[in-house]
């Protein structure tokens, strides 16, 4: 298949990259002789498609003849040595740049069922690999009916730059892990599919990567670093400045250990009130809906926490996401949802493109996955982000021992004081 003069120039910029990301896939040193190596399946480390844009007339669908090259580039992609030289890892990179071409344009019936039947034909020539295979025909479906977004190409590679997984060992960062991570972070951007759609994609992996961030503590001189790479990449690329002033106010202020930014609303009573009013409390700060089921499973442990500290500094706040506020105003007085303080986020417009969890705070806080579950020390400082269940219990039960230590030891030295006091007074007698 001849490619289109696009597509060889992608090609050409994306040679330049793919010698420094074979050396990490390979475990080589680099230059520096102190980077990790990044192992991405080198599949993903050529450019089988032409560029994403072409495929981007949404409403439009595709002529045989294009879908025609389009299949000939995945059969290209699928057949090729370094993919069945590492067949499990290759299957996802591969069929994912496909995906990306068929997301927007809508596919004929005919088209699908030809792109199902060459994937159900993988499974036929792989069934090692048959699970995973299904997964991508279960996709399919929804990418060959016009498909609205773009799917991100780094979900089909982050996994194996990112190898150590979300949680660090006892919820802390170590230098590696963070060395890691940026090292995963530049072997994504180098991609050929990222150069080719730099802007979209690269924007998709510095946001994975900062929200990556919430899973463990990070030092200061760690974020110093991440905060310095991040302006690096900015000086390089001041067309995407405007994403890491984004991501810099993220680490800023949504990462543990970090103070919490502020939340400013009304409550379902509308009176206005903000977060930074519970300071000096332990806050449990729960981004929930009645719509959504593992929010109202968490309901019995905030009760039971409610009740169990009732006398200790905890407090729990909510950001409600229901479309409509006499919901979680009903569920409350039937006694369902906890009775703790809640501004409502929601959204109750007729345009069916907004939905209720896109509420301001809620999206100021980057929350994607319901119920959010934020812990705040007395400062209001983030220690925890998503203990659910059982593990906040614990959380809450061990911030609560420390109170009561801090309060035991504060009375137990005011004792010594007011004892040294009364002695020296009669000595003084």
């Amino acid at each position: 298949m001849r490619k289109s003069p696009a597509a060889a120039a992608v090609g050409l910029i994306a040679a330049f990259a793919i010698g420094f990301l074979v050396s990490r896939s390979t475990g080589e040193a680099t230059a520096a002789g102190t980077e990790p190596a990044i192992d991405i399946p080198a599949v993903a480390l050529k450019s089988w498609y032409p560029p994403v844009q072409e495929f981007e007339n949404e409403g439009e669908g595709l002529d045989d003849e294009r879908f025609d090259a389009l299949m000939a580039s995945l059969d290209e992609a699928m057949t090729a040595d370094e993919t069945l030289a590492d067949i499990e890892r290759s299957i996802e990179p591969a069929v994912q740049g496909f995906f990306r071409r068929i997301a927007i344009p809508e596919l004929s019936d005919e088209q699908s069922m030809r792109a199902n039947h060459y994937l159900m034909g993988l499974a036929e020539r792989h069934p090692e690999q048959e699970t995973l295979i299904d997964r991508q025909v279960s996709m399919l479906g929804m990418y060959a009916r016009a498909y609205p977004v773009m799917p991100a190409f780094m979900t089909a590679v982050r996994s194996h730059a990112y190898a150590d997984g979300l949680y660090p060992p006892d919820g802390v960062f170590d230098d590696a892990w963070i060395d890691r991570m940026l090292a995963g972070l530049d072997a994504m951007l180098e991609l050929p599919e990222t150069v080719n759609d730099f802007e979209r994609e690269a924007g998709s992996l510095l946001r994975s990567f900062t929200q990556r961030l919430q899973y463990g503590r990070i030092s200061e001189e760690q974020t110093a670093r991440v905060l310095a790479h991040l302006d690096a990449f900015a000086e390089k690329h001041p067309e995407l400045a405007e994403v890491v002033d984004d991501r810099r106010r993220y680490i800023e202020y949504l990462i543990p250990g970090r103070v919490a930014q502020s939340v400013v609303g009304k409550d379902l009573n509308g009176v206005e009130f903000s977060l930074e009013e519970y300071r000096g409390n332990i806050v449990v700060l729960v981004f929930s809906g009645e719509w959504c089921g593992p929010c109202r499973g968490e309901y019995p442990y905030h009760r039971f926490a409610m009740e169990q500290y009732k006398d200790e500094p905890i407090v729990f706040l909510g950001v409600n996401s229901d479309a409509d506020p006499e919901v979680i105003l009903a569920s409350k007085a039937r006694g369902e949802a906890p009775d703790y303080r809640t501004w409502w986020d929601g959204h109750s417009q007729p345009d069916a493109e907004i939905v209720a969890t896109d509420g301001p705070v809620a999206t100021a806080w980057e929350v994607r996955g319901w119920p959010a579950i934020y812990v705040l020390d007395q400062e209001g400082v983030i220690l925890h982000i998503n203990k659910r269940g059982g593990e906040l219990i614990a959380v809450l039960d061990d911030l609560v021992m420390d109170i009561r230590r801090a309060r035991f030891e504060a009375e137990r030295a005011a004792e010594i004081e007011v004892a040294a006091v009364e002695t020296e007074m009669e000595d003084g007698t």
